[in-house]
Parts: C-alpha cells; structure tokens; sequence
C-alpha cells in the first residue's frame, strides 16, 4: 500500500510540475521534493522523467476518454449528444486545469507533440464519422466536420489555456462557477447556430 501512495504521490507532484513550468524545465529533483519520495524511488517506479510523463499523460487521456464515452453512448439525437459532450469536456478541463497546460505547452512546439497527436487522432476521426453520418452536408465545404471539431475544440480549450488573460479581460475569475456555466451556454448556443445552419 505505501508503494502505491508513493508512485501516487509522484505521479501528483509531476503533474503540478508539467503543468506549471513544463516538462524540460521540471526536474526529478523537484518532482522527488515535492511528492517527498527520493529520486531512487521515481527511477524504481518510472524508467525515467519521459516514461514519467508518458504516465500523467496516459492517465489523463484514460481519463478523458472514458468521461467522453458516456455522452455519445447515450440516447438522444445527436445534437442532444453534441450538447453533453461539450458539458462534459468543459467539467473535465475545470477540473483537471493542468492537462490543458500540459497540452498547450507541448503541442505548441514541445519534444512530446507526438504524444498529443497520437492520443487525438483517433478521437478526432470518430467524432468526424459520427457528425459526417448524421449531417451528410458537413463531408465537404465551408461547414466541413473536420473543421467544425477544430473550431468547438479551440471555442472550449482556448478559454482554458488563456484564462489568466481572460481574467483581466472580464475583470472576474473566467474559471468561476459563475462563469463556466456561461461559457458552456455560449458553446451550447453556437452548436445551435451551426447545426440549425446545417439542417436548413
């Protein structure tokens, strides 16, 4: 049981430290303080700080796709779907704010970019089937599901991943309750848009 609160206690502390100052800047020294294990005791748990990384990265995208299952899975069409999938997603990053920094930092010219693409491709490609399907006008053109994924993705991660500017922007805290819950009915309206577009 210590051995598992250990690797636990690492992984946490590692993942404070990749979110907040990145992956090259965070030492195993610092992630040894911070979990007060011993550098020993990371090496005996991980191979090394990138088998580490791959860890709190695995764990969140487990995670993720395991929260994001649920709503496609459930009954309703597939605007009803859409809807509590962006729910979804936004409670998860509001609660789990350093993957969207981890995120950011590495698929904005990190040595672990791959790591991301990996992960989101075959997400990217079943959300694509399942809105080309139900909305055969988004296979091509202007309002093309490729885009409409990059464009809700970005709509939700970018508040995120700004949310210190955003702060002084609306003069109030964007990750309040308050205020994710406008954010969710923002997105939620332009789903509406789009898909009413789309139908039309």
């Amino acid at each position: 049981m210590a051995e598992k609160n250990a690797r636990e206690k690492i992984l946490k502390a590692a993942d404070r430290l990749f979110g907040e100052i990145g992956f090259d800047a965070a030492t195993t020294r610092e992630i040894a303080r911070k979990s007060g294990a011993n550098k020993a005791l990371i090496y005996y748990h991980f191979k090394n700080k990138e088998a580490l990384f791959e860890a709190v990265f695995e764990s969140y995208y487990q995670r993720l796709t395991e929260t994001l299952q649920a709503p496609l899975m459930e009954q309703g069409d597939l605007r009803e779907r859409m809807g509590r999938l962006i729910d979804t997603y936004i409670d998860f990053l509001s609660k789990n704010r350093n993957f969207a920094r981890i995120v950011q930092r590495e698929a904005s010219g990190g040595r672990r970019r791959d790591t991301i693409r990996d992960h989101m491709i075959p997400v990217f490609k079943m959300g694509r089937e399942i809105i080309r399907e139900a909305y055969p006008k988004t296979r091509a053109g202007d309002l093309a599901a490729e885009q409409l994924l990059i464009t809700f993705y970005g709509m939700i991660i970018t508040y995120f991943n700004y949310s210190g500017v955003l702060e002084s922007l609306l003069g109030d805290d964007p990750l309040s309750k308050k205020n994710i819950k406008l954010r969710k009915e923002h997105i939620a309206k332009m789903l509406d848009i789009v898909l009413d577009t789309i139908d039309s």
